[in-house]
């Protein structure tokens, strides 16, 4: 293991699902997350030096970590025996030559995603505040409330863990605290990679804050009702961190009386970590399952909502769901529907475990270095939900682990190469694979998505799920593509009226919005040829303040 890295790629045994040494005993899965994040940075990073872990552990003292660690301590980090501590990721960050705070923000979600809602405290322990400065809360809750000064996502961090810190807080004027939940929601939602990741997390806190809740809450149901807004479904999905009475009835209203299909789907998402952490109550439970059963049985939707909708049939209490479940395996006939209402999954397990073992397979290779340094049971594990998971936010926070690793690169350009077969393409995991490239993908991944937004003959879901991702994933589109591609689409909705064409074109409007091309923005706003929907979308980006957008990218 000490041994040089060969450039030319890893070689050793095919890997298979399930084999290995036996499993450890079983940890909770965001801890056994955490600690294969810092194990892979360390032996799959740069620098040959850190893969002995005693020279890591020699190494560790100094910076964030004052005291001495043995390889022992190491061992127990990295295989999750014991839960890490804030000062333990940042001197992996100062050791690894990692970006500060990259780690720690990726852990955060983590951790936030799994916890259960209610605790405004971030669930990674930073350890009392410095009392050194009494009047750092003020100047964060003037920053954050005013409509010029820039926020970074770590004193937005900060500010929603002071805040965490003392939950009976005042805060004066009163009205301060709509302006900090309105601003943190709109930084929230313009914000991409680890700038997101901080902001969400801050968000979430306020969300759970037993003053700033209300006025957190509010901010995402004003949002969420206005037909204007370009950003529904992260708005309402987002209503998950709290337990307020009114995050339930906003989430109820938006599946009964949505503002558009994006917000209703925003609020199924919420729905299921709601319904895993009971906040709905005995009340509210007949309205929800009645919908639910609507949108599990209804094909008109659009495509991601039907499976969403079964698994959440499949998630409600027994007692509760045992006749719509044996009614909706009477009525599906599409096998994803029958896979998703069986197993919670988009396909049958045999088939998906093939394509798994050839992706990671296709990543072991491409790896540097001539054996794998241990054997990986989490990398399968976490390819498995992102592709197969019918839960987007899974899905996503999967990718978002894997995204904080050297894999990153590797199992882009794998979920690349699958989606050069036109097999591929045509089944159900496709629209997943582009999914993951919108947090996994670089340069090279731009170019593969460039093309299947113009690709013809693929499917519709293909078509929109390149449009919605080009605006995420790594690198940077000319404009020469974007007039390409909006004249393509525009033209064929022109002629068609086809609702696939239109949602194209939104789609190149979000990814517009979110690479700040003010260009090409104000010449759709202009066009009286387009969509109105389309120029309506163009305005709002470009409506968006300054400020938001220049913070959001801190």
């Amino acid at each position: 293991m000490g041994a040089g890295r060969s450039a030319s790629g890893r070689r050793g045994r095919p890997y298979r699902s399930g084999t290995g040494p036996a499993a450890l005993p079983r940890l909770p899965a965001q801890q056994q997350r955490v600690g294969w994040l810092l194990r892979v940075n360390r032996l799959y990073g740069p620098s040959e030096r850190w893969l002995r872990s005693a020279d890591f552990a020699q190494a560790f003292q100094g910076g964030s970590w004052p005291k001495r660690t043995s390889i022992y301590q190491i061992s127990r980090w990295e295989t999750a025996v014991v839960r890490v501590s804030y000062p333990t990721i940042c001197r992996y960050e100062e050791l690894l030559d990692l970006p500060s705070h990259r780690l720690v923000a990726l852990i955060d979600t983590i951790y936030r995603y799994a916890a259960s809602t209610g605790d405004a405290s971030p669930m990674l322990t930073r350890g009392p505040e410095r009392p050194a400065d009494p009047h750092r809360l003020s100047e964060l809750v003037d920053m954050a409330s005013s409509s010029t000064a820039l926020l970074t996502g770590v004193e937005w961090d900060e500010l929603t863990r002071r805040l965490a810190a003392a939950p009976q807080v005042v805060i004066s004027p009163q009205r301060a605290w709509t302006d900090i939940a309105e601003r943190l929601l709109s930084e929230t939602i313009v914000a991409d990679g680890i700038a997101w990741m901080q902001r969400y997390e801050a968000l979430s806190r306020l969300l759970a804050h037993p003053v700033g809740q209300q006025a957190a809450v509010a901010a995402c149901a004003s949002l969420a009702a206005d037909r204007t807004n370009q950003v529904f479904v992260e708005t309402v999905s987002v209503l998950d961190a709290s337990r307020h009475p009114d995050a339930n009835r906003h989430v109820l209203h938006q599946l009964v009386h949505p503002t558009n299909d994006r917000a209703q789907f925003g609020a199924l998402l919420a729905s299921v970590r709601k319904l895993r952490f009971g906040h709905f109550t005995d009340a509210e439970m007949p309205l929800l399952m009645a919908i639910i059963n609507e949108l599990a049985s209804d094909s008109t939707r659009r495509d991601d909502v039907q499976p969403l909708a079964v698994e959440l049939l499949r998630r409600l209490p027994d007692t509760a769901s045992t006749a719509s479940r044996n009614r909706l395996r009477r009525l599906a006939t599409d096998p994803t529907l029958r896979h998703v209402l069986r197993a919670g999954r988009l396909t049958e397990r045999e088939a998906s475990r093939q394509l798994v073992d050839r992706i990671i397979n296709t990543v072991v290779a491409l790896m540097p270095g001539d054996a794998p340094p241990f054997h990986d049971d989490v990398l399968p594990t976490l390819v498995d939900e992102l592709l197969f998971s019918p839960v987007f936010d899974v899905r996503m926070y999967a990718a978002i682990t894997v995204s904080g690793t050297p894999y990153r690169q590797r199992l882009a350009a794998a979920l690349s190469a699958e989606l050069a077969g036109s097999a591929v393409l045509a089944s159900p995991v496709a629209p997943a694979m582009i999914e993951a490239l919108r947090l996994l993908g670089g340069g090279e991944q731009r170019a593969v998505i460039e093309r299947l937004v113009t690709a013809s003959g693929v499917p519709a879901s293909i078509t929109v799920a390149a449009a919605q991702a080009i605006g995420h994933v790594g690198g940077r589109s000319d404009d020469q593509f974007w007039g390409r591609a909006i004249a393509y689409h525009a033209g064929l909705w022109r002629r068609t009226r086809q609702s696939t064409n239109a949602a194209a074109l939104n789609g190149l409007t979000y990814g517009l919005g979110m690479t700040r091309n003010l260009t090409m923005l104000q010449r759709l706003r202009a066009d009286d040829q387009m969509p109105e929907p389309v120029r309506a979308a163009a305005a709002w980006w470009l409506n968006l303040p300054e400020t938001v957008y220049a913070s959001a990218n801190h």
